[in-house]
């Protein structure tokens, strides 16, 4: 695969005993060793945001620009330094993930992880995540 293609990508996101799903569908694309998935958010209260999933061998790396802007990194066994930012104000985050796996195929999969998550310091919770990335 060279060339970008539409995928549909669908997030679950678990937190304690709530789940959260999120739908979208975006453009697919390699780029050397990584594979970055780009999609448009569904419009809310926060305005336009645009997302940006960069997925490594044992690394994800997400950009969010637009109205909101953020980026946080997971790797296995590490701390990262990130931040969440809207017209609000600006936070600091800390991620730290706990494990990560994929069997996705260039991109087409599936993805797990799990993190904490900390804002500006304090404990915000444990999330589990699912990234399924099909062809449309």
């Amino acid at each position: 695969m060279t060339a970008k293609q539409r995928v549909r990508i669908r997030i679950e996101s678990r937190s304690g005993s709530e789940t959260t799903v999120q739908k979208a569908k975006g453009d697919l694309y390699p780029k050397g060793e990584h594979t970055y998935i780009r999609y448009e958010e569904a419009q809310n209260e926060l305005g336009r945001t645009v997302t940006l999933i960069k997925l490594e061998t044992n690394q994800i790396r997400i950009i969010r620009q637009g109205d909101v802007q953020a980026e946080q990194t997971f790797v296995p066994g590490e701390k990262r330094v990130g931040f969440y930012q809207t017209a609000q104000g600006r936070m600091e985050l800390e991620i730290e993930t706990h494990e990560l796996t994929s069997t996705a195929e260039q991109g087409i999969g599936i993805t797990r992880w799990s993190y904490d998550l900390y804002a500006s310091g304090t404990h915000a919770g444990h999330y589990r995540i699912k990234l399924l990335i099909q062809e449309e």
